[in-house]
């Protein structure tokens, strides 16, 4: 029903915008092409820098160990933890907003899908 479709885009809308304080904000413009899509149903975070951003792990040439890969060499992640300059960003940027917005996702999508 429509109620559902509208709860179901109003939870991906929050979603997104929840996460975008905890992402990185000087790569690329991340935050800008994060969208969302299927009415809401998946939020999409694009990009090669988007995984290793959200788990927070350098990556590196696999020969070299440099951040900087050689051409069509394919990166492989260290154990290393990744250094944010943006200040509030961190791995992880979805559970970090679900910590602290979850009940009122839930609670906004019951109330707009007549759940009360």
């Amino acid at each position: 029903s429509d109620q559902f479709i509208r709860a179901q885009q109003w939870l991906g809308d929050r979603v997104l915008e929840d996460c975008k304080p905890f992402m990185p904000h000087k790569v690329g413009n991340l935050q800008q092409r994060s969208h969302t899509e299927n009415n809401g149903r998946r939020v999409v975070f694009p990009g090669p820098s988007a995984r290793f951003l959200y788990m927070g792990k350098v990556m590196v040439d696999p020969d070299t160990g440099s951040p900087w890969a050689r051409r069509g060499a394919r990166k492989v992640v260290t154990n290393r933890p990744l250094t944010y300059s943006s200040p509030g960003a961190t791995s992880r940027w979805f559970d970090v907003a679900k910590a602290r917005n979850g009940e009122y996702w839930i609670a906004g999508a019951k109330r707009i899908a007549g759940g009360k």
